[in-house]
């Protein structure tokens, strides 16, 4: 399973590692064998990575939640974590979120293009045939989510 932020390609890795005059066919072959125990535990570390995702995505405070806000308001809501959030705390506006990832060209290099950063920790996904109090559902969210996490409701 390749992992955008995590994939490594040894074979380039090496090819591109050696110098220009020591690229011999056999010499490459011979750097793939001597790296196979750490592909091995590269493939170890994404596998326990995909394992760690699914526990961020359920977690406990997701499945409680979401019991409450189905018991309250109605079937279908569903919670869904970000992962790729803002961690702590954020000081600005919206329009600084926009040139928090890598502006300069110095940094475009580095940064993956697909990279987004969500505003929110966790979205709360309502269809759109409970009717409801907005009010009174972010009362009851803010009643129960941990302090410093920041959610989102979207009507689907």
């Amino acid at each position: 399973m390749a992992l955008i932020n995590y994939d490594i390609d040894f074979t380039k890795m090496i090819t591109e590692l050696l110098p220009v005059t020591l690229r011999k066919p056999i010499r490459i072959a011979w750097l793939r064998a001597a790296l196979i125990p750490l592909r091995s535990l590269h493939n170890n570390f994404l596998a326990f990575r995909t394992g760690i995702m699914n526990d961020i995505i359920w977690n406990g405070q997701t499945i409680k939640l979401q019991n409450l806000l189905v018991l309250r308001f109605g079937a279908g809501i569903v919670i869904t974590n970000n992962n790729n959030s803002l961690d702590g705390s954020f000081v600005g506006d919206s329009a600084d979120i926009s040139s928090y990832v890598g502006d300069g060209s110095d940094v475009q290099n580095y940064i993956d293009t697909t990279y987004t950063v969500s505003l929110y920790n966790f979205t709360v996904s309502v269809p759109s045939s409970i009717t409801f109090t907005m009010s009174d559902m972010v009362a009851l969210i803010n009643k129960y989510h941990l302090f410093n996490v920041t959610f989102n409701i979207v009507i689907v």
